[in-house]
């Protein structure tokens, strides 16, 4: 956990597609399949989304297409609540979260993963979700080990992103996804 932190409090990201460079690198050393960050602010004249992930670009457009971040019952959850999600139990309950997943395994993303959300007083909301290969029976355990180690993570990755995200904020783009 600690290499994960050191990294993380290096300089600014320079472009957005550093920081998705940054996700795809930490992916690969943690040995985790996915890592996504959303940056969200709905606070201004004009909605701000920024979604940097592992995922195939193919996956991100189709979620934006049928659901959006408001869309997803799990996101709104998340933004409402600020706690961590687990996958399998929003899959198991939501019919919504199922049809999302049958999608998103089409993609190579399992269903073994967890969201987390936080506020950034001063700018909007942050949501960052971890998804790894797992089994049901090793499941319980590795989810909080997730936590444990990518909360932090994703903190310093968001203070890493906030030169960025002002930018955008200045610009007239108002949703961006890199991938």
């Amino acid at each position: 956990m600690t290499d994960l932190i050191a990294m993380a409090l290096n300089a600014p990201f320079g472009s957005f597609e550093e920081a998705t460079q940054h996700l795809q690198d930490t992916a690969a050393r943690g040995d985790v399949k996915h890592l996504s960050y959303w940056f969200l602010d709905f606070s201004g004249d004009n909605d701000d989304i920024v979604w940097i992930a592992t995922y195939d670009t193919a996956y991100m457009s189709s979620y934006m297409n049928e659901y959006t971040p408001l869309g997803d019952p799990s996101m709104t959850d998340l933004l409402d609540k600020e706690r961590v999600i687990d996958w399998v139990e929003s899959i198991r309950a939501n019919p919504v979260c199922r049809r999302m997943f049958q999608t998103a395994s089409r993609f190579g993303i399992s269903k073994y993963g967890v969201s987390f959300a936080f506020k950034d007083a001063n700018m909007g909301r942050i949501i960052f979700s971890v998804n790894i290969d797992s089994t049901p029976q090793d499941w319980d355990a590795q989810r909080s080990l997730l936590v444990d180690r990518y909360l932090p993570f994703a903190y310093e990755f968001h203070a890493r992103m906030r030169p960025l995200l002002r930018l955008s904020q200045q610009g007239t783009t108002r949703l961006s996804l890199c991938a």
